[in-house]
């Protein structure tokens, strides 16, 4: 969330900041199997199909919301929907039987209306090699509109207000249907599923689609030039590239340039704005925010270190973004000078909108 520097100066801006903690390089040595396992998953499951798959719509201009409520226990997790990541929950909260509850806007993701997909990549509780017994997950699928949650729909392909569960146990909880006292009525009950075979298992990821509407066709990455093909095929150094253009943003970012950073990321925040319906007040409001962000002088910016990084594709390899080896948040970090335990990490996408064109945030 970009100009162009060489590359000597990169490598004497990189190599000048302190050194790499000897805390961070051990949760690294500590994360590389993890990595590999994870890596070795994504391979196993890529396909040649891409989402959506675009369907006309019936909703008008309908300010319609859609959206997913998630609800688990003893698990961590990644969402991606579309192949993009929505979000994620990690680390000491999942501990025990440590979960998490709370809804996830899907519109910023919803470029058209149609077929989707979206993903869901599981790993144990925190501090656990493999899958043990009992945990899962809950999503639930809806919409509503003009933000009026009294308008709230459920998807009944993906069994409505019962939603979906994913977890080791061999039934599931199915509501009251109809009216009591009618003759379609049907009360509730448990009924048999399939259990997710994950037992004894590092990470497991479970797939599925779902068609939603939104009263948009947008562009955003999807005509991108695949930068996965590109290194594969072209052998181009991606990861070299993004580290430039990292780069780039350190340097808006430690010199509180507030247009430089609004410049760096217009792509992004119009399609954010379309997506999700803001006002002008809302607009001005984001920008505010950046601002605030960019001139807090309680926070700092930490150094980069490029043994750190991970290159991480996504969107069908037509993004492409740097994870930091030691947790797998953003590389662009700053923290709390009075709370060292107060962080803040800062993602950004990149995409290639055509061939032999620069890397720029989407």
């Amino acid at each position: 969330m970009k100009l162009s520097i060489v590359l000597i100066c990169l490598c004497t801006l990189l190599s000048c900041q302190s050194k790499l903690s000897e805390e961070t390089i051990n949760k690294i040595k500590e994360k590389e199997s993890f990595w590999q396992t994870r890596n070795n998953l994504i391979t196993k499951n890529k396909t040649a199909l891409e989402y959506p798959i675009k369907k006309d719509t019936a909703i008008g201009n309908e300010t319609r919301f859609n959206a997913i409520t998630v609800n688990s226990g003893s698990f961590q997790f990644e969402i991606y929907i579309d192949d993009v990541l929505l979000t994620n929950f990690k680390g000491e909260a999942s501990k025990g039987q440590g979960g998490r509850i709370g809804s996830e806007q899907l519109n910023p993701l919803l470029l058209t209306s149609g077929t989707h997909e979206i993903k869901v990549r599981m790993y144990p509780s925190f501090g656990e090699k493999v899958f043990g017994p009992g945990g899962g997950i809950g999503i639930c699928f809806i919409h509503y509109k003009d933000g009026d949650l009294r308008t709230r729909v459920f998807n009944e392909k993906m069994r409505g207000k019962d939603g979906i569960r994913l977890d080791q146990d061999n039934d599931q909880w199915v509501s009251d249907k109809g009216e009591y006292g009618n003759s379609d009525y049907v009360e509730a009950h448990f009924e048999p599923k399939e259990p997710l075979p994950i037992k004894g298992l590092p990470v497991y990821e479970w797939r599925s689609t779902f068609d939603a509407e939104v009263p948009h066709d947008l562009t955003g990455w999807r005509n991108s030039v695949n930068l996965q093909k590109e290194q594969e095929d072209e052998k181009k150094d991606i990861k070299k590239e993004l580290i430039a253009e990292y780069q780039k943003v350190y340097e808006i970012i430690k010199n509180r340039d507030v247009e430089g950073y609004l410049t760096l990321v217009k792509d992004r925040e119009e399609l954010l704005g379309k997506t999700m319906y803001y006002t002008e007040k809302e607009r001005k409001e984001k920008r505010k925010m950046a601002e605030e962000l960019l001139n807090n002088s309680d926070f700092e910016l930490e150094p980069l270190f490029p043994e750190t990084f991970k290159l991480e594709y996504q969107g069908y390899g037509k993004l492409a973004t740097l994870l930091h080896l030691a947790d797998g948040e953003g590389i662009i970090r700053m923290r709390n000078k009075s709370n060292p335990d107060e962080n803040i990490y800062l993602d950004f996408l990149f995409q290639r909108k055509v061939k032999s064109g620069k890397l720029t945030v989407i």
